[in-house]
């Protein structure tokens, strides 16, 4: 595992919970959020506009309560971080 900068900011953004002020400070306009195709509503996301609405948005309805707990962080060389891990519902 990887400590750099990137993974740093990742790690900040899950353990705030995606707290707004979190989310605004971090997220970039061109934030790339990728889940897995096969997963409810996977697919690319783009911008937290994005993602806040067409995916967490159309999935929280669903459930009454839900998260993720990250596993592993990866960082490449052009700065990407890779989080794997997994996602749990209660319906």
């Amino acid at each position: 595992m990887s400590d750099s900068a990137n993974i740093t900011l990742v790690r900040r953004l899950h353990e705030s919970g995606m707290a707004p002020e979190v989310t605004a400070e971090i997220l970039t306009s061109d934030f790339v959020w990728d889940i897995t195709p096969g997963f409810p509503n996977g697919g690319m996301y783009h911008g937290w506009d994005n993602i806040a609405r067409d995916f967490f948005g159309r999935m929280r309805p669903n459930y009454e309560a839900s998260g993720s707990v990250p596993e592993h962080y990866h960082a490449d060389t052009d700065g990407h971080v890779f989080l794997l891990g997994h996602y749990h519902a209660d319906a």
